[in-house]
């Protein structure tokens, strides 16, 4: 298996959640493909599975985020950073890091305040709402790290 970065905890790191995000996606195929075959073939709809799909859903989502933040694989358009001279990509890296950095302090600090407060609950299955929003929290934690390698990454090799 091709290694993904190069600290070998951060490989088995992503290695984790790739297989929690291909269970998310197994989980996502057959509770929608339920729910279509029972709309389809028994004109009833399953609402415990549109519920867990779109937990599922956000979490797969949200976890992959993470997983491209830890690899430095999200999609950029860096047309006008490959352009500019070596020390303005450098400013470019710091500016787009204190804001990635931003982002996340705000998911912090709104989780923070969700959790202090009453949560809900899911309306069939009676979930709290605080496991759907963990994952936001979840995917925050691993943009912070993957943000930390990226600074590093720019001050240590100066690669932008």
């Amino acid at each position: 298996m091709k290694s993904r970065s190069g600290n070998a905890y951060l490989n088995k790191l992503i290695s984790g959640l790739d297989v929690i995000i291909g269970l998310l996606v197994i989980g996502v195929v057959v509770t929608v493909s339920m729910n279509v075959f029972g709309r389809f073939i028994f004109s009833y709809s399953f609402a415990w599975a549109a519920e867990i799909s779109r937990l599922f859903f956000i979490w797969m989502v949200l976890l992959g985020a993470g997983i491209a933040s830890l690899t430095n694989e999200h999609v950029a358009v860096t047309l006008f950073k490959d352009k500019a001279p070596p020390i303005l990509q450098k400013i470019f890296a710091l500016l787009a890091a204190a804001i990635i950095y931003a982002v996340c302090i705000s998911i912090f600090l709104g989780f923070n305040n969700i959790i202090s407060g009453y949560v809900g609950t899911t309306p069939f299955l009676g979930i709290s709402k605080t496991v759907l929003y963990s994952a936001m929290v979840i995917m925050a934690v691993l943009t912070t790290i993957g943000n930390t390698i990226f600074l590093y990454k720019v001050f240590k090799r100066g690669a932008a």
